[in-house]
């Protein structure tokens, strides 16, 4: 029944979401999409021929981070990418870019692991307030494998800092995320950050969740960023907007069908060379991550990142608090008003 409900959703969408001339050529977007849970939309919306029968082609590169789609954008290899809080700072503080819409909750198992037993694992109640384990002497010197320019990177700072120590403190290691896990497994590394590709199943094998960006009481947004070239090309600025208003409403197909987004994102996930079992994909699916029409409509675009990202990067000096004034104004909702989603 759910499936056919989906499917039935799927035909609307085609019949109703911006009626477009067969005879007209579709306008190619290209985008950027990340290797987990938040690039499975994109490639349901390619598959099923939602772009295709709107009016624009997707073509979509895959990332396992937004820093080298941010570069892609740069070079002009893709005009958007849907890309975390850490890589989203620097693309509208520095590049220009522009943040046209949220598309999920980005917080759920964003996680700080270590392996059971560990000196980490035992040190509890460090941090009044927060339910995370580990504490100064335990964690200073520990070798954490993070990535770079993410929501990885994020967590680690937050929970380092959150101990009372500082990135001087221990020993970060940036690799890609496949490969971050992939080191951990084989025992390099102390404290692994990563999401919830691998957290839920790390957790299910024995090893410790030593904190989470939710534990740690931080929001956190995946989002579309787009260039300064695309947003200000009026053919690519309607492209643009129907590329919004699909992913609001697979977002909300997706919500609506947990057997669906499970699947797909499982799907994904292999397809990409990870590793993610049902059972985990579907602890995830269950939270309904995603921000469909509604919620699109009735969020502030930009506040969670502006009060959470923005003001760690300026904290942590890797932003200048000038900078802020640019990516409040790199924040924009024009495209969503094109899409009937403002």
């Amino acid at each position: 029944m759910k499936k056919n409900l989906a499917l039935m959703l799927t035909l609307l969408l085609i019949l109703t979401c911006f009626s477009v001339s067969l005879a007209e050529t579709p306008l190619v977007i290209q985008m950027g999409i990340i290797d987990g849970w938040t690039g499975f939309t994109t490639k349901y919306i390619v598959d099923q021929g939602l772009d295709l029968a709107n009016g624009i082609d997707i073509e979509y590169l895959v990332f396992s981070s937004g820093a080298p789609a941010n570069e892609a954008m740069i070079s002009g290899d893709i005009d958007c990418a849907i890309i975390g809080g850490g890589a989203s700072v620097p693309a509208l503080a520095n590049l220009n870019s522009k943040m046209i819409m949220e598309v999920n909750n980005d917080t759920i198992g964003m996680s700080l692991i270590a392996k059971a037993g560990s000196p980490y694992s035992k040190a509890t109640g460090a941090v009044s307030g927060l339910d995370i384990l580990g504490n100064a002497d335990t964690v200073k010197g520990a070798t954490i494998l993070t990535t770079a320019g993410s929501l990885q990177y994020y967590a680690t700072v937050k929970y380092v800092e959150a101990l009372g120590l500082t990135t001087e403190d221990v020993n970060l290691v940036a690799m890609d995320a496949n490969q971050a896990y992939q080191a951990f497994m084989l025992g390099e590394g102390d404290i692994l950050t990563c999401s919830n590709n691998y957290s839920f199943d790390l957790i299910k094998q024995g090893y410790v969740e030593l904190a989470s960006l939710t534990s740690l009481n931080c929001s956190a947004t995946a989002q579309v960023v787009c260039s300064d070239q695309a947003f200000n090309d009026l053919a690519k600025q309607k492209g643009l907007a129907i590329l919004c208003q699909l992913l609001a409403q697979v977002n909300d197909i997706m919500n609506n069908d947990v057997d669906l987004a499970t699947q797909c994102y499982v799907d994904w996930v292999r397809l990409n060379g990870g590793s993610i079992s049902e059972d985990t994909a579907r602890s995830i699916m269950e939270q309904k991550p995603y921000y469909g029409v509604e919620d699109t409509k009735a969020r502030e675009l930009g506040a969670d990142f502006i009060n959470n990202f923005v003001e760690f990067y300026i904290m942590t000096e890797q932003i200048e608090p000038e900078q802020r004034e640019d990516i409040q104004s790199n924040v924009r909702t024009d495209i969503l008003v094109q899409a009937g989603l403002k």
